[in-house]
């Protein structure tokens, strides 16, 4: 192992720290009786197993990765291969994470080996469970060893950190997709790789991944010097627009470690709505509280990828859309067939972009998130032309009740 890629990991077992307490008392205790002596024995016995522990520490070479992205509130099983690359053997390998974020917790550690020979290798397998989305930086996993008294534990682990996506919990919805063709303006921009019929060539562009490899374009390669793939233009494709409202409630908890349940319902509700649609059409717009995001130069499974990632990142907004963002989303509404609100609020804002994108001819889904007794009478009262609001509260699609929309 370089030595520029390892780094020794040091602490103390549950048995060191039971003799590191009964040594303090017996120092206590050696300055009124006479117990000079005992005080000396467990020093000697302590200074002896870490200088022990420290010159038969494992060294171990952890070959293994995190996910790229797990879901909240399931357990992902995590398989390592660990090589003991020293001279001596290793003995009561196991494997662990010692420095998680508050909102991961490790379920089993890894019991590696009893024995590792040098050059031998063997697997381990740890179990995480997120309880809370988000874009956390994970430390590397540390092999560590209490061998040879169990006082004190030795490791090594890589250095660095890695990145863990965990995104908000989503599921497969009944929800109806309108089958409503536009001819978009932004014909340029659009991807190959659609259902329909007669798509017309419009050129290449780099390959990225989620491309299909029938498409990639072998004269712009072999010219290029990098891999191109074919761009098509389809104007019978189903093209939509999600529109979250990410604005905390006015009543909602301030901390930041604290969840919003509000936020975190819309939030699941939003992934569940673009799992579901993704197959049937193409996910063109996502306006997430403040920010507006536009795919429609990335491939179909690019987008729910990107699209999910954002949503495990997303915090509490303290703003709306400004009018720019406003005027983009209202223009780009005559090439969307479908568009899906989720709101925490139905103020002016969202009021006016439902209204322009029924006058667009999109079809409407609305869900306002919140408890239906108190959440009515607020759209009764501030509604004056037609719409159909779905009220949800966010128990019910925490608790994975809502399958439908």
């Amino acid at each position: 192992m370089r030595r520029g890629s390892e780094r020794i990991r040091f602490g103390v077992t549950d048995a060191g720290k039971v003799v590191l307490r009964g040594t303090g008392f017996v120092a206590l205790a050696a300055l009124i009786v006479p117990a000079f002596g005992v005080l000396c024995m467990l020093v000697a016995i302590l200074l002896a197993a870490l200088v022990a522990g420290f010159i038969l520490r494992p060294k171990v070479r952890i070959e293994g990765h995190l996910p790229d992205r797990v879901i909240a509130g399931e357990t992902a099983w995590l398989t390592y291969v660990l090589k003991n690359v020293g001279r001596l053997p290793a003995y009561n390998l196991r494997m662990r994470f010692t420095a998680l974020p508050q909102t991961v917790e490790e379920v089993e550690a890894g019991h590696a080996a009893a024995r590792l020979g040098p050059g031998d290798s063997v697997e381990a397998t740890v179990a995480l469970r997120p309880t809370r989305r988000g874009c956390y930086r994970v430390g590397a996993p540390v092999c560590l060893s209490g061998f040879p008294f169990n006082l004190f534990w030795f490791g090594s682990s890589r250095a660095g950190e890695e990145t863990l996506i965990v995104l908000p919990v989503f599921s497969r919805l009944q929800m109806p997709v309108r089958r409503l063709s536009r001819c978009g303006h932004g014909a340029g921009v659009r991807l190959a790789g659609r259902t329909g019929a007669s798509p017309e060539y419009i050129g290449s562009r780099p390959f990225m991944p989620g491309d299909s490899p029938r498409r990639i374009d072998a004269r712009a390669w072999a010219r290029l010097a990098a891999p191109a793939t074919k761009e098509y233009d389809e104007d019978c494709d189903n093209y939509a627009a999600i529109v979250l409202d990410t604005r905390a409630p006015a009543m909602a908890p301030r901390s930041k470690s604290k969840p919003i349940p509000e936020l975190e319902a819309a939030i699941s509700l939003c992934a569940s709505v673009a799992f579901t649609i993704n197959n049937d059409c193409f996910i063109d717009l996502l306006a997430a509280g403040p920010e507006l995001h536009e795919f429609a130069a990335w491939p179909r499974a690019a987008r729910l990828d990107r699209i999910h990632e954002l949503l495990a990142d997303a915090e509490p907004a303290q703003r709306e859309l400004d009018e720019r963002a406003t005027a983009a989303l209202a223009d780009r509404f005559r090439e969307v067939s479908q568009a899906v609100f989720i709101l925490l609020h139905w103020d002016s804002t969202y009021q006016r972009l439902v209204k322009l994108a029924g006058q667009a001819g999109c079809h409407c889904t609305v869900v306002l998130i919140g408890e239906p007794g108190s959440a009515i009478a607020d759209v009764d009262t501030e509604t004056n032309w037609t719409v159909n609001i779905e009220i949800l509260s966010p128990e019910a699609i925490l608790s994975g009740r809502v399958k439908r929309l």
